[in-house]
């Protein structure tokens, strides 16, 4: 596109979806347009998707310029860098762990549902294997070290694991089972050091340049509709401004996991500061935008407008999980799918004798199989029991998790909660106390555990389908119920939104929500509907920004391929 023979687009209608200290869009305006910079594929995000669109683009050979309003990690360098991947990686086979991509994918057809197509299921399946070759070859490090028994998040010496509910009876027995979390060799949570580790190779990448400090804030768009770069504000590249800039930020992102709302309080400094200081920078795209920019978690507009019964959960991801990408997209006609699917993780394994208890409502009833992954299980307490829950376990299981506890085999953000929910439990010497205590009718909680404890000695089905190796009895007093509710201030519930821009399966292409796809205009990772959309279960949402975010960079690569070839063979 020619300088001058543009016109700068944003949002338009959307200031419902405007929450204080997300990051500022500005309404359309139609105005020309003098370029600043110019590349080939503009990447917005230094995520995990976005520096995996990035690298798959540079080695298609794209000049890529990407950008990112902090100094790039995104909610994947918080996250606990599990990757969903099977069909037999080196580290499934060298456990001596067999493992193929139908059963894979037979499996995370049950978890994905309508979220995308079965083909996409199945080529994610059968390329993840490769996925987990690609990340050690670009910076990640993984290990075939596996879990003794399915948990929330393995110990500091596993890394391969049970990360979904493929033990679940009713999985089990239909489909092989097979360990497919990959959790990244790290310290702490593992998802900085794989961030890291990619970071690092992004940074030697010949064929990409890295703008951080640099926030989006309109779309430019030519006369025929295509979208052709981008007006970003860009921090200074140097100063106390920019420096005050980062070192907020990190604070956020450092605290966010340990200090509730901490982020909430940094996130309208970081606005002020960019509003006073950061100035308008304009790039040409020539082969198009890629927005790889997260969630909507941090923008609580937008949750309050898609998914109000979550408002009460933790927001689970970094400050610039404020849709921003996704609001630019529905400026331009774009389509958001799976906007009310939101994560809400309630995990009480390990210890694993609380998933030996009895997950109950706020009215004694049983609420799901408590092995099942905590995704399931904050789900069904969040949609079903109006978010009140209650773990009821006996002295015997007691005993049992505080010895796991005192065992160091957990991490300190496990067996914390753990001892306060013990220390906080209401206690009973009987079922009909119990019930009195938590405003219960006893029959009711005194027919729920009856029928547990019939299942644990044979006498009866398990009415929640749980397996004969995690079903404990609740049988002799004192008995306890752990308070796991959404309100419980003590155990707060982290919750993330799922869904994003509707967009082309084979290539991220932004679809319109009035047909076709808006041209040039690409989403990825959270910013877009994909794998986990409809459900989470540990290691899908990072695998899905990895594979989307690579798949469209190659669909890019191979259309510009084919342009050149078309315009070099002539009529």
């Amino acid at each position: 596109m020619p300088k001058g023979d543009g016109a700068v687009m944003g949002l338009s209608g959307l200031a419902a979806d405007q929450s204080p200290g997300c990051a500022a869009l500005d309404a359309a305006v139609a105005a020309p347009v003098a370029f600043d910079l110019e590349c080939d594929l503009l990447v917005v995000g230094f995520g995990a998707a976005g520096a995996a669109a990035a690298l798959e683009a540079a080695a298609g050979g794209l000049d890529v310029l990407l950008v990112d309003r902090f100094a790039g990690g995104g909610a994947s360098w918080l996250s606990g860098g599990i990757v969903y991947a099977g069909g037999g990686t080196r580290h499934q086979r060298t456990a001596g762990r067999s493992d193929s991509a139908e059963a894979m994918a037979d499996y995370l057809a049950r978890e994905v549902g309508d979220a995308v197509s079965p083909e996409t299921v199945r080529r994610y399946a059968a390329q993840s294997a490769g996925m987990i070759d690609w990340l050690e070859a670009h910076g990640a490090a993984f290990d075939a070290a596996e879990a003794p028994h399915e948990t929330s998040y393995p110990s500091r010496d596993h890394y391969l694991y049970f990360s979904g509910n493929e033990m679940v009876p009713a999985n089990r027995d239909a489909i092989p089972p097979a360990p497919r979390g990959h959790r990244a060799k790290g310290k702490w949570l593992s998802g900085r050091a794989m961030m890291e580790g990619i970071m690092a190779r992004v940074r030697r990448t010949e064929g990409i340049r890295i703008r951080t400090e640099a926030a989006i804030g309109r779309l430019i768009v030519d006369g025929d509709g295509t979208v052709a770069g981008a007006e970003l504000r860009c921090m200074p590249e140097r100063g106390l401004a920019t420096w005050a800039h980062r070192r907020l930020e990190r604070l956020a992102r450092v605290m966010v996991l340990q200090v509730a709302g901490v982020s909430a309080r940094i996130a309208p400094l970081l606005a002020a500061l960019e509003r006073r200081h950061a100035r308008a920078v304009t790039v040409r795209a020539r082969h198009g935008v890629v927005l790889a920019t997260g969630g909507f978690i941090k923008n609580r507009a937008m949750v309050a407008r898609h998914a109000p019964g979550f408002m009460k959960g933790f927001p689970l991801g970094s400050t610039g999980c404020d849709g921003s990408g996704i609001r630019l997209g529905l400026g331009l006609g774009g389509r958001l799918d799976k906007a009310d699917k939101i994560s809400a993780w309630r995990f009480i394994n390990p210890p694993h004798a609380f998933a030996q208890g009895v997950v109950v409502d706020g009215e004694g009833r049983r609420l799901t199989n408590e092995e099942q992954y905590g995704a399931r299980l904050g789900d069904a307490m969040m949609r079903r029991a109006g978010g009140r829950a209650y773990v009821v376990i006996d002295e015997a299981l007691r005993r049992a998790a505080l010895k796991e506890i005192a065992s160091g085999a957990m991490w300190g953000f496990q067996s914390f909660p753990a001892r306060v929910l013990m220390f906080r439990a209401k206690r009973a010497a009987t079922l009909d106390g119990l019930a009195a205590k938590l405003g219960m009718a006893p029959a009711v909680l005194r027919e729920t555990i009856a029928a547990n404890n019939a299942a644990v000695r044979g006498e009866a089905a398990d009415p929640v389908g749980k397996s004969d190796e995690m079903r404990g009895a609740v049988a002799a007093g004192p008995f306890f119920a752990l308070d796991i509710s959404v309100d419980n201030p003590a155990f707060p519930l982290p919750v993330l939104t799922l869904g994003g821009l509707a967009v082309d399966e084979a290539t991220g292409a932004v679809l319109r929500d009035a047909g076709g796809t808006i041209p040039g205009l690409y989403a990825v990772g959270r910013a877009a509907r994909g794998l986990p959309s409809n459900f989470y279960v540990s290691g899908l949402s990072l695998g899905d920004c990895i594979w989307s975010g690579r798949r469209t960079a190659a669909a890019i690569a191979a259309g510009r391929l084919k342009d050149r070839q078309s315009a070099t063979s002539g009529p």
